[in-house]
């Protein structure tokens, strides 16, 4: 029930709104022009991931702009999640908060950012993965 509730009472604020309604406006060929470069940036993260190989399963990605990373530890995904914070400077989002609550999850977004972002963060979190984990 709660995380019904916490969805419902959440909305994109209105020029999130008004954002996508301009989207939407100017039709597919607007996002299009996106897919290229999500591609390459979607390749940069399993690439990176792929140094994590034996201390996470990542499955990839279909059309989606964030991985469900399964970290192969006892540790619970809210303490890593905030480890990697504290300790890496880069941010993830616990499993539990999706209902992953079997082992210890994160989700890693990619979807906003830019290259050159990805790649700073990518490597963060693969050294803060490696050094927690290990």
């Amino acid at each position: 029930m709660n995380k019904i509730q916490d969805t419902i009472l959440i909305c994109p604020p209105a020029i999130s709104q008004a954002a996508a309604m301009g989207a939407l406006r100017r039709g597919a060929s607007y996002c299009r022009g996106f897919l290229e470069g999500l591609a390459r940036v979607r390749a940069l993260v399993l690439e990176q991931f792929a140094a994590l190989h034996g201390l996470c399963a990542v499955p990839r990605p279909d059309g989606a702009f964030y991985c469900l990373v399964r970290v192969h530890t006892a540790m619970d995904a809210m303490t890593l999640a905030a480890r990697l914070v504290r300790e890496h400077r880069v941010a993830v989002i616990p499993g539990t908060a999706f209902g992953l609550t079997d082992g210890c999850s994160l989700r890693v977004s990619y979807g906003a950012l830019e290259a050159s972002t990805v790649a700073e963060g990518m490597s963060r979190l693969v050294r803060g993965v490696t050094e927690i984990v290990r």
